[in-house]
């Protein structure tokens, strides 16, 4: 039973990732631009029904986007980028 629960929240978490209400609530303090890049990475794991690496998550938005390395690690933390485990999974540490 819990694990059905567990599910229903995780589906609920990532149907809100991808709403505008989303895009609404993080587009002050990080861009519209940011918060969309973030959630193109959410559709293309779904889509291609592959987990992500935070280190390769961090490493497209710092490298490929161009975002500040504090920005990242500041929307990481907003958000609480752990809550999207099994989707998103930690992996090495980063060295800050």
């Amino acid at each position: 039973m819990t694990t059905e629960i567990d599910l229903v929240d995780f589906i609920d978490l990532i149907n809100y990732t991808l709403h505008k209400d989303f895009v609404e609530k993080w587009r002050y303090k990080y861009s519209e631009k940011f918060i969309k890049h973030f959630q193109i990475k959410i559709l293309e794991s779904l889509n291609k029904q592959k987990i992500i690496k935070i280190s390769s998550l961090y490493n497209f938005l710092t490298k490929k986007c161009r975002y500040s390395p504090e920005q990242v690690d500041n929307f990481f933390t907003s958000i609480d980028i752990n809550i999207y485990y099994p989707l998103i999974i930690a992996d090495k540490q980063r060295k800050k």
